[in-house]
C-alpha cells in the first residue's frame, strides 16, 4: 500500500518494492519546493539587553557594588575590625580586584604595574572579590565604587585614576617608592629580577 503522501496515480506505488522507492523519493522531491521558503528563511536578528555591551558590563558592576554593599552592612562590625587592623599595620595597603600574580581587571594590572616600577614596597594587598564584604568595605571607606583602593599610613590615597595621574608626574615614586631595591652595577638603576 502507498503512503498517503504519494499520489495514488503514481505508476511506481504499484511496482516492486524498489519501486515504491522511487515513488517515495520522486514525492519528497515534489514537496520540496514548498518546503524551501521556510529551510531557507533569515534567522531572527539577536537582540542584547543593551545596545552596548559596555552599558552591560557598567551595569553589573554596578549590582555587584550594590550587593557588596548590603553584605558588608550586615557583617560590618567583623569586616571592619579586621581591615581596619590590617590598613593600620601595614603602611601600604592595595585593594585591588585578584593578586598581584594574577590581576583580574585591567585597572588593577596597570595600578601592580605602576607600584612595581616605583618600587612602593613593602605592600600588602586584598582581593575584593574574594568576598563580596571586602569590596563593600573598602567603597564605603573611600567612597568609590571602582576598585583598585590604596591606602597609605591608615588613610586612603588614591584610586585608579588618581594612581595614574601621580605616577605619571612622578610624584607616587617620591613619595612612596624606594631606590635601595633597585639594582647595583653594570646593571645600576634598574628593576630587580623577580624570582617566582
Amino acid at each position: 500500500q502507498a503512503a498517503p503522501w504519494i499520489p495514488q496515480h503514481s505508476w511506481a506505488a504499484q511496482q516492486s518494492p524498489a519501486g515504491n522507492m522511487f515513488a517515495m523519493r520522486r514525492a519528497a522531491c515534489s514537496l520540496r519546493p514548498l518546503a524551501r521558503p521556510a529551510l531557507y528563511a533569515k534567522a531572527p536578528v539577536r537582540a542584547f539587553a543593551a545596545a552596548n555591551p559596555l552599558e552591560t558590563t557598567a551595569k553589573l558592576y554596578e549590582d555587584l557594588v550594590d550587593k557588596s554593599l548590603k553584605e558588608f552592612q550586615a557583617n560590618q562590625k567583623v569586616v571592619s575590625d579586621d581591615l581596619d587592623a590590617e590598613i593600620a599595620s601595614n603602611k601600604v595597603v592595595l585593594f585591588m580586584e585578584g593578586s598581584v600574580d594574577a590581576p583580574k581587571s585591567e585597572p588593577s594590572l596597570n595600578v601592580v604595574k605602576m607600584l612595581t616600577e616605583a618600587q612602593v614596597v613593602p605592600m600588602v594587598t586584598v582581593d575584593v572579590l574574594a568576598h563580596p564584604a571586602i569590596l563593600g568595605y573598602t567603597v564605603s571607606k573611600a567612597s568609590k565604587k571602582r576598585a583598585p583602593h590604596l591606602y597609605v599610613n591608615g588613610s586612603f590615597y588614591a584610586d585608579y585614576d588618581g594612581i595614574l595621574s601621580k605616577y605619571t608626574t612622578g610624584e607616587l615614586a617620591k613619595s612612596l617608592g624606594t631606590e635601595s631595591t633597585k639594582s647595583t652595577g653594570v646593571f645600576g638603576g634598574e628593576l630587580p629580577i623577580a624570582t617566582y
